[in-house]
Parts: structure tokens; C-alpha cells; sequence
């Protein structure tokens, strides 16, 4: 038998076939160390056991109890269920599974047994249906607080607990320690291996919040600390290119005033304070590590192509990569409206971008033809080179591979940056996310940050409603009413069509599956065919005009789509979250989101965004059949708060550990056991030891600066673009 390492795939652990490999993908576990590092989402806690007679209608119970008659069908039909009664010499109750012809042959009168779930009565009697039951003289595990892991379908809870338990046996004495041994101490961590033993088995409740306490701190080192060396490496010093002289000529000045002349707004005091910023960076040799962090319709985008201009008119070249090409494109729009009659040349480079054409563009580049270029991931190819590159924007950077984007930082025509000591460009990250500063500090490191909270004059405020998503009829209404006065319309779905089933699930122990209700209780999500459908029968479709679009759709159809819509062709969008960031659309004023409780706080207020761009009045309207307490305070905190980052922080607190930016496309990972709202001065105080024990040097700081290196690789890396 081969040796299994952490980085050994699952495949390699006795019982995942094929079949469960493909499935366990579905979660991001991929390797030995993803399986073990995959955490429970909660804890059911069965171990305070009662006597049968301390149970109440509707509660779960934990019993000990004999079997006191033998397991039969309770019918002559095939379905009728088994049942039996037990007792545990004061009281009785009665026993009933469906589905589940083996519990007859695997019981019998006289076992002793532990019995847990939810109790109900049945013609004046006790009974329990499908509850967990096990054999006293057979039970496995004696620890009776059950993990709960977030699942999917063909994957049961004790599958991968049993896949779990065989990993940390082979595997769990390799972990290696990120954590000072002075923290350790101070802190009264477990070690490495008990914590992830104790996180998947523990035998109390509080032994299971001290492991995870153990591993928020592993995790928020392997994030704070690996993700700035990651992104800046271990050079001893940078330097970019001076952009900004400090005496300017009269010819570039009367340039800039024309590129101001276009924008036909005045800029808001937040724009002019992010431009003096930037502005600043670009006059100095050290790079420029800015991110401008805007609110939805802020006017980040403004801000970014007037930094592009200050780069392009001192003759140097800056680029903009968004995360989608329709995005790009409007990017491109805009940039030619501002810097028209400039001298700037503008170029558009995206997947769907013509050979001949892209040909053209990249040759340019390499000539210094082109100073403002716009793109996609399309910019990061191997052949693409730059004259003097020395403004690299990422829009939605989280969007984007750490490695991937480091492709630019070294794409000049020569395969340098330019002089020896120029060895970095300048970096500027907007994100349409607010992000809070603790969030912000762990996955961005040490940049500078702008806030743009202001909204453009003229503005008002979206209103935002909650509608139960039986209320169809009231939902039609909504869309004809919008579209009969000549406004447009966006419905947002959660998925494509009914075989895109990304739903994830959790069990019950008693071998039932079922969707999670805690965080997303519909379990018929509405698809964008389906919402086609309802729409052509609604007969607007027709009338108005309705787009689909989705992002797995070819590029050259989206930009059509996206086209048609912002040119009022089409009346209704129908789409997935590809147009959550960005695209902008002045004459859309009904947002409509189906299965809102699918999606984050930050998301919603994304969505959300994408109308009151204009004049008009515009109303959000968030439907669910999801009538839970936890769905239902999400969507009265989104119909009272238009703040992003006071919903982003409600974001955080809300959804525990868990993945913030709510969407698979992002890159930045779901964190596991921590929680970057909660648990922010352990992020703080985890990263300082760590930093302090580097500054301080000797075996210990080598041993875990290498052992931050290897875990970050096995937690973030693959997630991260390419290594």
C-alpha cells in the first residue's frame, strides 16, 4: 500500500470509488487534507438522556430502553412500515421506520438499544418514526454529540464521517503546526491533531468549540500570513515606475481638463479624495497597494478610468481586467465616452475578441500604440506584452487568481519591468464589495484603502419589498406594470434549468436526507428556463422582448444579450448572478430575485445595485418561500438597510463560517472554522505572533514559516489560480 500524504487525492482512502469522488468534488474536497480540514456546520447534541416519560410531542429525546416486542410489518402491503414497542421498565413507546425492510431482521425482543428523535402521538400513544437507534452492546461511537457536515446528494453524514475517521488515522500525526508555541500557550490551544480529531468527534460540545477555537486560528494564519506572501513573495524591495512628475506640462494639463469636460457630473468628495490618493501612490517609486472600496453605484468606475488616464497621458500604460466579459465591454463603452478627443487610444481585448483583431491589439501593446487596455482573463496570455506597463487595475480582484494576475507584473515586450531597480507596477483593486476592514485586512494584507460611500446627485433610493413566492399573480402584475410605462426589468434566478442542481444537504442520522432548511429551505429553486416559461406565458415576452443569460453561455451571446437589453430592445432580463458586479442599465427599475434566501446579504446588495442608476424611482423585490426566522430577519435587514457595509458586516456575523462572497466564482475560499466577524482579534492577534516570532528568527520560525507555506498550498492554493 502506497504512503498517503495530505496531498494524496481521496481516491486513495478504502471505500471512494469513482462515483463518491466525483460527488466529494461537488464540496471542494479533492484531497486527504481537503476531507479532514472539511468541518461540521453544527453539532446535534444527543447526549442528555432521559426516561420515556420526561417525552413532550414534538421534541427530540435521547433514551435508553429495551425492545420489548419483536420488529414486525404493521400491514400486508410491501410499504406498510416496521414497527415494534420499547420500554425502559417505567414507560413505553412505540417504534415505526418506513423505507427500512433490515431494521426487521437487525432487532429483536430483549436489545438493549439507544434510541434518539423526535417524539409524536398516534392514537393516545407515544411514538417515534425513523428515529436513530443502535444496539448498546453495538454502538461504534459513544460520543453522542453528531457533527453535522454541509453534504451533497449521495453523500451521507456518516459516509464522510467514516471517510474522515480513516484519513486522521493514516494522516493525522502529519499536520504540520502554524501556530507559536507562545500562543499555544497563552491561548490554551489543543494541539494540531487532537483539534481535528476533536472538530469531527467530539465528545462534548465544548470540546468541539475548543477545537474549532484551535483551528480559527490555523486558518486565519494560513490566510492573513500566506496570502501576503503569496501575493508579494519574498523580494527584499519594490519599486515601480514614477508616474506622475511633480511639474506638469501645459499640453497634458489642457488634456486632463478635456478628459474631466467628458464626465458631464461632478465628481462626489469621495471620488476626489480616492483620485488624490491614487494620484499620490503615482508621483512616488514605491508601488501603489490601493484598494478603493465603493458602494454600489458609487462611481467606482469613473474613478478607475480617470486613474487610467493620469498613467496614459504621462505616456505609460495602464490596464483594467474585469472578471466578465460584458463587464469589459461596458468598461470599454464608458472609457471612450471619457477620453474621447484626449490623444488616449483605448483598446478592448476579451475572449470572443477576433484572431486578426487580437493580433492587432497585442502589437499595439507591445509598441506603446495603446495606454489604456481593457480586458478579461484574455490579457493574461503568455503573448501578451507590454511597452511600459505601470498601472495594473482588478476589478472585483477576488475574482481573479493571485498567480494569474502576477502575469502582468512582468509582461513588458522585453520580458522585464524595465530598469534593474524597477521591479513591480503599480496595483489598484475596486471592489464593488464593502468589505469590513478586519476581512479586508486578512485577504488584501497591507494595502492602503479609499472608501467611496457618497452616491452621485440625483439618486434616489431603491425600495426594497419581501414577497412570498406563492404571490405569483402579484409577481406578474409587478413585471407588466414595469415594462407598460417603458421601464426595464431584471429577474435573477439561482439556477440555470432544472438538471443545475448545485444544492447542498445534510442528514438527519436516522439515514434520511434533506435540504437544509437552516440557510436554504426551498428545495425547488427557480431556474432561468423555468422563469422563461412563466414569463411567455405572462405575455411579455412577446410584447416586450425577454434576454437570457447565464455565464456559461458563449461570450459573443452575452454581449448580444446584454446589448439588446441596454439598448431597450429587450424589455426583461432573465439571469443568473453574472450580473451581480457592474453592468449598468439607467432605464431598469424592477430588480425581482427568486429564492433570495439562496444568497448572501453582500449579494442581494449587489443585485440589488444594478438599478437606481438613473432618475427614476426603483424597487428591489426579494422572493422567498422560505418562512424561517433566520431567512426572514436576512430579508427584513435588506428591505430596512441600503448600507453596504453595514449589511456586509450583518453578512459576516450571520452566516458563521462560511463562504462571504456567497458565490463559487470568487476566488477567495470559504473559510471553515473561523469567522472573520466574530473571531477578528484572533485574526489580529494570531498574525502579530506570528510576524513577531519571524522578526525574532531561530528553529521555530523556520519550521512554522515553512509549515504555513505547505498548508496554504493544500488549503487556499488550488483555489487561488495557478501556484
Amino acid at each position: 500500500m502506497s504512503i498517503v500524504s495530505l496531498d494524496s487525492p481521496v481516491s486513495v482512502l478504502y471505500g471512494i470509488g469513482p462515483e463518491a469522488e466525483r460527488r466529494l468534488a461537488r464540496l471542494e474536497i479533492f484531497s486527504v487534507y481537503d476531507l479532514i480540514s472539511y468541518f461540521p456546520v453544527r453539532y446535534n447534541d444527543w447526549s442528555d438522556v432521559r426516561k420515556i416519560s420526561e417525552a413532550q410531542e414534538g421534541r427530540e429525546i435521547s433514551f435508553q430502553a429495551t425492545i420489548a416486542t419483536a420488529p414486525v410489518r404493521k400491514g400486508r402491503k410491501r410499504t406498510s412500515p416496521i414497527g415494534f414497542a420499547m420500554t425502559d421498565g417505567a414507560s413505553r413507546i412505540e417504534i415505526s421506520f418506513f423505507n427500512a425492510p433490515y431494521v426487521a431482521g437487525k432487532f429483536e425482543r430483549g436489545d438493549k438499544c439507544f434510541v434518539h428523535g423526535a417524539v409524536t402521538f398516534y392514537n393516545g400513544r407515544l411514538q417515534m418514526v425513523n428515529p436513530y437507534i443502535e444496539k448498546l452492546d453495538s454502538m461504534t461511537e459513544t460520543a453522542l454529540v453528531r457533527p453535522v457536515y454541509r453534504l451533497t446528494a449521495g453523500i451521507t453524514s456518516n459516509q464522510l464521517a467514516k471517510w474522515i475517521r480513516t484519513a486522521l488515522g493514516l494522516v493525522g500525526n502529519k499536520i504540520p503546526n502554524v501556530i507559536p508555541s507562545e500562543t499555544v500557550r497563552r491561548e490554551d490551544l489543543m494541539s494540531s491533531e487532537a483539534a481535528y480529531r476533536c472538530v469531527h468527534f467530539p465528545t462534548s460540545l465544548e470540546e468541539a468549540q475548543a477545537a474549532r477555537r484551535r483551528l480559527a486560528y490555523e486558518e486565519l494564519i494560513l490566510l492573513g500570513i500566506g496570502m501576503k506572501r503569496y501575493m508579494h513573495g519574498d523580494e527584499a524591495e519594490e519599486r515601480a515606475p514614477v508616474v506622475i512628475p511633480k511639474i506638469i506640462s501645459k499640453d497634458i494639463n489642457d488634456r486632463w481638463k478635456i478628459v474631466l469636460s467628458n464626465l458631464g457630473f461632478k465628481l462626489t468628495d469621495d471620488q476626489k479624495s480616492a483620485l488624490a490618493d491614487i494620484r499620490k501612490d503615482l508621483m512616488g517609486s514605491k508601488p501603489m497597494n490601493r484598494l478603493v472600496q465603493g458602494d454600489v453605484g458609487s462611481g467606482k468606475t469613473a474613478v478607475a478610468i480617470l486613474a487610467m488616464a493620469m498613467t496614459a497621458l504621462m505616456g505609460k500604460q495602464a490596464v483594467l481586467l474585469a472578471p466578465t466579459s460584458v463587464l469589459a465591454e461596458q468598461h470599454y463603452k464608458s472609457a471612450q465616452d471619457l477620453l474621447k478627443d484626449s490623444g488616449i487610444n483605448v483598446v478592448l481585448l476579451i475572449g470572443s475578441t477576433g484572431a486578426a483583431l487580437k493580433r492587432e491589439i497585442k502589437e499595439k501593446l507591445k509598441e506603446n500604440e495603446a495606454s489604456v487596455i481593457i480586458g478579461t482573463h484574455a490579457l493574461l496570455s503568455d503573448d501578451v506584452r507590454f511597452a511600459d506597463l505601470a498601472l495594473v487595475i482588478a476589478d472585483e480582484q477576488h475574482r481573479f487568481g493571485v498567480k494569474q494576475r502576477e502575469k502582468l507584473l512582468i509582461s513588458r515586450a522585453d520580458g522585464h519591468l524595465g530598469p534593474e531597480d524597477i521591479n513591480s507596477v503599480h496595483n489598484l483593486v475596486m471592489t464593488a464589495t464593502p468589505i469590513p476592514r478586519t476581512l479586508a485586512m486578512v485577504i488584501y494584507g497591507d494595502m492602503d484603502t479609499s472608501v467611496i460611500r457618497q452616491k452621485p446627485a440625483g439618486r434616489k433610493e431603491i425600495k426594497t419589498h419581501f414577497l412570498l413566492a406563492d404571490h405569483q399573480d402579484e409577481l406578474a402584475r409587478l413585471v407588466r406594470g414595469s415594462l407598460e410605462i417603458g421601464n426595464q426589468v431584471y429577474i435573477v434566478c439561482p439556477r440555470i434549468d432544472d438538471n443545475d442542481d448545485d444544492r447542498l444537504w445534510v442528514d438527519d442520522y436516522y439515514g434520511n436526507e434533506y435540504y437544509d432548511s437552516e440557510d436554504q429551505a426551498s428545495v425547488e429553486l427557480t431556474s432561468v428556463v423555468e422563469m422563461k416559461r412563466r414569463a411567455d406565458e405572462w405575455g411579455v415576452s412577446g410584447k416586450y422582448g425577454t434576454g437570457v443569460l447565464y455565464g456559461s453561455m458563449p461570450e459573443k451571446e452575452k454581449l448580444q444579450v446584454m446589448d439588446e437589453f441596454v439598448k431597450g430592445e429587450k424589455g426583461l432580463l432573465i439571469s443568473t448572478t453574472v450580473v451581480e458586479v457592474g453592468v449598468n442599465n439607467p432605464n431598469a427599475t424592477l430588480m425581482i430575485v427568486m429564492d433570495a434566501d439562496r444568497f448572501g446579504l453582500s449579494t442581494l446588495h449587489q443585485l440589488r445595485g444594478r438599478i437606481g442608476r438613473g432618475s427614476k424611482q426603483s424597487y428591489c423585490i426579494l422572493v422567498s418561500a422560505n418562512r424561517s426566522e433566520k431567512a426572514l430577519t436576512r430579508m427584513k435587514l435588506m428591505c430596512e438597510c441600503s448600507d453596504g457595509f453595514e449589511l456586509a458586516g450583518k453578512d459576516l456575523e450571520m452566516r458563521g463560517p462560511g463562504d462571504f462572497f456567497g458565490t463559487k466564482q470568487h476566488g477567495i475560499p470559504t473559510l471553515r472554522a473561523a469567522n472573520l466577524f466574530t473571531d477578528a482579534d484572533i485574526a489580529r492577534t494570531a498574525c502579530d505572533d506570528v510576524n513577531r516570532l519571524g522578526e525574532a528568527g531561530g528553529a521555530e520560525a523556520e519550521a512554522i514559516n515553512e509549515a504555513i507555506g505547505l498548508l496554504f498550498k493544500l488549503r487556499f492554493g488550488n483555489r487561488m489560480g495557478t501556484l
